[in-house]
């Protein structure tokens, strides 16, 4: 029986490399796009490549999207063996305008953090069936402190420096989850892939593109495929190396105050929808 790899963002960049990957390493792929072409796309270069796959479409900044993609994983699998929280909205191509989601919450924030956060809880289960269930949450070198009386990033805003704060919560709750984890079997880790690689958020964002896609599939496969990270949780890494996150990251206040405002947006998006 092929184990299963489920990747966000899949159908460009770094998402579409390592879906590519995982499928000729012998997984069955769940990929996720905003897009029907280019999912049909991708599963079909996936099928040709000799691996069973199937597509779900969603908005990751629309917290009932990500629950769809959720309920459709919950109903197809039995068992997860690897995550890849890859999908992100980068600093976009005026970063003085800040953007929100249907529910007016900062885009950056809910796509680069409270998805990941709500797919990871939702679907612990199905990766707690695994032998060994893995998640990786794709993150960033790039990390600016969370000011958590503006979370909103309403004052003075910049979308690479709200990208930064998006990406330094991903690790922060990587942290929380492995201790939330701890005993089921699963691990959960983020890894800053490669610096500013060749993908359209980075060109988007106004960066000159430093490496290429494939640079940044290798860390993100170490860490789904090592079996000397077997036990390893909780951690950042930089590329291939264990690396200390912004300090705001070890702030155990920070991060329970941060969970509570990720755990009622979530409650204010369930009650907009009942």
């Amino acid at each position: 029986m092929n184990r299963t790899a489920l990747i966000t963002g899949a159908t460009g960049g770094l998402g579409r490399a390592l879906a590519r990957q995982f499928a000729v390493s012998g997984f069955d792929l769940v990929v996720h796009g905003r897009d029907d072409a280019r999912l049909e796309s991708l599963a079909a270069e996936i099928t040709a490549l000799g691996a069973d796959v199937r597509t779900v479409r969603a908005d990751i900044t629309e917290p009932e999207d990500v629950a769809g993609v959720a309920f459709q994983v919950l109903d197809a699998l039995d068992s997860l063996d690897v995550l890849v929280n890859n999908a992100a909205v980068g600093g976009g191509t005026d970063p003085t305008r800040r953007e929100v989601n249907s529910g007016d919450h900062e885009l950056r924030m809910v796509g680069n953090y409270l998805g990941p956060y709500q797919l990871n809880r939702a679907l612990a289960p199905l990766l707690s069936a695994a032998p060994q269930g893995r998640i990786i949450n794709v993150a960033s070198i790039g990390q600016a402190p969370i000011d958590l009386a503006d979370i909103g990033f309403t004052r003075e805003y910049d979308g690479v420096e709200a990208y930064c704060r998006s990406k330094l919560a991903l690790i922060m709750d990587t942290i929380d989850l492995a201790d939330l984890l701890r005993g089921s079997g699963t691990t959960v880790n983020a890894v800053h892939p490669a610096h500013l690689m060749a993908t359209t958020m980075v060109s988007d964002s106004g960066f000159v593109p430093a490496t290429t896609v494939e640079d940044g599939m290798l860390p993100v496969l170490r860490l789904a495929l090592d079996s000397s990270l077997a036990t390893t949780t909780g951690r950042y890494f930089d590329r291939f190396e264990i690396a200390e996150p912004h300090p705001q990251a070890r702030d155990a206040g920070v991060r329970a105050a941060l969970g509570r405002l990720a755990h009622a947006a979530l409650s204010e998006s369930v009650a907009s929808r009942s």
